[in-house]
């Protein structure tokens, strides 16, 4: 009787502990959980966010000037002269250029470097990751490109408004939304590529990889897309109050940010990721690796970090780690990509289950261990 009794305990411990493994394994905190990182509510009507590629700085700008931040939403300065729709930053935040009534290029320790005026309004602007090369959509149907002193290099007429902008990494292409509602590619010169048409609405943000392997655009009505630098989509959904779209360095990670939160999806659309409850309906940026995100509602803005977990027998060094330094270490958002095209529409969704599918199997699995061992310990 001892014996057996002994035995069906162990089988019980036996179960008991892959039943514990695996809940702990499938917890969405394993694929690496979104914490606030920071937030600022600067006291104006906010337009635009941005992150620069290393995360280390991020800025807004809106209807009283132009705010410099770190990573942790700590203000490093502020101008409070000018009002300005577009802001972005270079990789390393040495160089910031903002966009409304014309053009102001900054240095880091907010050094004016170039003032461009325009007779025309710059609806939107993005920089370079090295910062040599600054795009421009103005509101007279053209694309300009200037260098950072700000002198004028290319001129490209585009038939339609661009009202937003986006360069890629390495500066090799140039992506562009309508007031029509197309999607378009540049080269690094202004030479036009190709046009998708996405709606009948604005395009209203544009987002692009290096060497422009993914580019994301999203419409004043919603429509979402993935597409590949040859135009072709990959994925298409639907996010209603859309507040713009971010992309990895290398294409893999994408965020899509609307007044319901931000959701994180692979570059075929497949679900990565959720931050519910924020309202980030105005404009979202992302840094290169896709583990700081900052976003607005345009009256306060709002950075989120991606932590790490650890493998459970990493747990115990990593929570040592974390107290000696007091630093929360990030994970970088590489999901496996499939190249296939997926079924079109649908709002990206979180990963994260509220009733894993693997705990409840093995739930039943404890279960019966219980049963089984219950009868053979009363025979």
């Amino acid at each position: 009787m001892s014996q057996e009794a002994g035995g069906v305990t162990g089988r019980i411990l036996a179960v008991t502990t892959i039943f514990l493994s695996l809940l702990f394994l499938s917890s969405p905190a394993m694929a690496g959980e979104w914490v606030p990182a920071g937030a600022d509510q600067p006291g104006f009507r906010i337009t635009d966010v941005t992150v620069s590629g290393d995360g280390a700085y991020g800025a807004l700008t809106g209807d009283a000037g132009i705010i410099l931040l770190n990573a942790d939403g700590v203000e490093r300065w502020r101008i409070p002269e000018g009002s300005y729709s577009s802001v972005s930053l270079s990789g390393d935040g040495k160089i910031l250029v903002a966009g409304g009534d014309g053009i102001l290029v900054l240095h880091q320790d907010s050094t004016v470097l170039a003032t461009i005026r325009s007779r025309n309004y710059v609806n939107d602007v993005a920089i370079s990751a090295d910062g040599s090369r600054i795009v421009a959509a103005i509101d007279d149907e053209t694309l300009r490109i200037y260098n950072v002193t700000g002198t004028l290099v290319r001129s490209t007429e585009t038939g339609d408004d661009l009202v937003s902008v986006a360069i890629s990494p390495d500066g090799a292409y140039i992506a562009g939304g309508t007031d029509t509602g197309n999607v378009l590619l540049f080269s690094s010169t202004g030479d036009e590529r190709w046009t998708y048409g996405l709606s009948r609405k604005p395009v209203t943000a544009v987002a692009m990889a290096e060497g422009a392997r993914t580019i994301a655009a999203v419409s004043e009505d919603g429509v979402v897309v993935l597409l590949s630098r040859a135009g072709g989509l990959l994925w298409s959904g639907s996010a209603p109050h859309a507040g713009g779209v971010s992309v990895t360095s290398d294409g893999d990670g994408v965020a899509v940010a609307d007044r319901q939160g931000v959701r994180f999806i692979e570059r075929d659309g497949t679900p990565a990721g959720l931050i519910p409850g924020v309202d980030a309906s105005v404009s979202t940026a992302m840094d290169s690796d896709g583990t700081l995100i900052a976003v607005t509602n345009g009256a306060r803005v709002s950075g989120f970090i991606q932590e790490t977990v650890a493998a459970p027998e990493e747990m115990g060094r990593q929570s040592e780690t974390r107290e000696n330094t007091d630093n929360s270490s990030v994970t970088v958002l590489t999901p496996t990509l499939a190249e296939t095209l997926p079924p079109e529409g649908g709002i990206p969704v979180s990963t994260q289950s509220s009733f894993p599918l693997v705990p409840a199997i093995t739930g039943l699995i404890l279960g019966a261990g219980f049963t089984a061992a219950g009868r053979r310990f009363r025979e």
